[in-house]
């Protein structure tokens, strides 16, 4: 998040940035509203900023799963090797920037004591000096870099720095929808070869492994007539089965930042496949891996959760939203059915036959030391909220 100090600079130098530049940044946000795409989004970006700015290189980084950005939009640039720069926490001007949380300009990059080294060959490639990286940060969370070079030691100067410290601001919004967005075809495209994997596992794996079991038999016969034939049968299967456990390893998540988001999404459409219940299912904050057994809890709790929905609220909406926090993920189930009994109080041994998919989902929530909370809605319905504590370094 911008400090209050860069504010205060941008506020008192803003006659540096002409109203036509404004004007065409102005133009430049309409313009990029509709890109779902994140590489998309970044080309055109620097492609623009390039344009307005006439610096010898602008480029614009993306961030891709829980710890890189990727150079995705790149203008300027002599070399293959810049567009294909990955850049992590520390790690180059832009890792500089990912620490600070603030734009950086370093007149020479081959000298600056604050730069490392990782890029040191890229760089020199490209006959760089003078940089600037600008953070592009939505609701605290760093979405993308946008860099502006020379191929000259000396400062980029005020007023491109500016442009793109407000470009920065104008495109953060966008850049976080078009990740938000890409994720969310992503978890949908994963969790249907999750579906397409178990079911191969499930039927056809059972039968080639009866189809070969058969073939053996029809061999161990003592029909000679019939062990060529059933020796090949039993061929064809073995390899129809090596293929398929091929298969397996296509099939498998893309991710294992967003293996949990994926599995969610499985759960959620699933809910919308069996009961016809429109759902919606959103990720917050930076996806990571989570230790096997908070994410077990995590899909356990969910799983009850919505079995519970489809049973007893007689929903017509079911609003989903995984959140990664620093120290913690929560998941957040929203509904627009009955809603709680008056009487409603959450218990871990629950009287009679009510609430017993509430107590296990309270068990499982306290096993990992987090919580759990049941209360109506604001516009009715039931919230149900499970918090659990998960070290960032984990």
């Amino acid at each position: 998040m911008a400090d209050l100090g860069m504010g205060r600079r941008i506020e008192g130098v803003i006659e540096l940035v002409e109203t036509e530049d404004l004007e065409r940044l102005a133009d430049l946000s309409q313009t990029l509203v509709g890109f779902l795409d994140p590489a998309a989004l970044a080309q055109r970006t620097a492609l623009d900023l390039y344009r307005m700015l006439g610096l010898p290189l602008v480029s614009v980084a993306v961030r891709e799963g829980s710890t890189n950005f990727a150079m995705r939009g790149v203008h300027g640039a002599r070399t293959e090797r810049f567009r294909e720069v990955k850049v992590s926490t520390g790690k180059g001007l832009g890792g500089r920037v990912m620490v600070e949380r603030r734009p950086v300009e370093v007149q020479s990059y081959l000298d600056d004591p604050r730069i490392t080294n990782h890029f040191i060959d890229v760089v020199s490639a490209e006959g760089l000096g003078g940089m600037v990286a600008v953070p592009v940060e939505h609701e605290n969370e760093m979405v993308g870099l946008l860099y502006g070079g020379l191929r000259s030691i000396g400062s980029i100067g005020d007023r491109a720095k500016l442009v793109l410290e407000r470009a920065a601001q104008d495109v953060a919004p966008m850049m976080a929808a078009s990740i938000h967005a890409s994720a969310t075809i992503r978890h949908r495209v994963d969790a249907e070869r999750q579906r397409i994997a178990s079911d191969l596992h499930d039927d056809v794996g059972q039968l080639l492994f009866s189809i070969s079991c058969a073939a053996q038999r029809l061999r161990d016969g003592g029909d000679q007539n019939l062990v060529a034939v059933a020796e090949r049968i039993e061929h064809q299967a073995q390899e129809a089965a090596q293929r398929m456990r091929q298969a397996f390893k296509v099939l498998g998540p893309a991710s294992s930042d967003e293996a949990a988001a994926t599995a969610l999404q499985r759960e959620i459409d699933d809910l919308t496949a069996r009961s016809g219940v429109a759902t919606h299912f959103v990720v917050r904050g930076v996806a990571r891996p989570l230790p096997p057994r908070a994410e077990a809890a995590l899909l356990g709790a969910a799983r009850q959760a919505l079995f519970n929905i489809e049973r007893h609220a007689d929903a017509s909406l079911v609003v989903a939203t995984l959140h990664f926090g620093v120290s913690e993920v929560s998941l957040v189930i929203q509904d627009d059915g009955c809603g709680l009994p008056e009487d409603f109080e959450l218990a871990v041994v629950p009287r009679g036959d009510r609430h017993w998919g509430l107590a296990s989902i309270l068990r499982q929530t306290q096993r990992q030391g987090g919580d759990l909370e049941v209360r109506p809605g604001e516009d009715g319905g039931t919230t149900v909220r499970i918090t659990l504590p998960v070290d960032a370094a984990e």
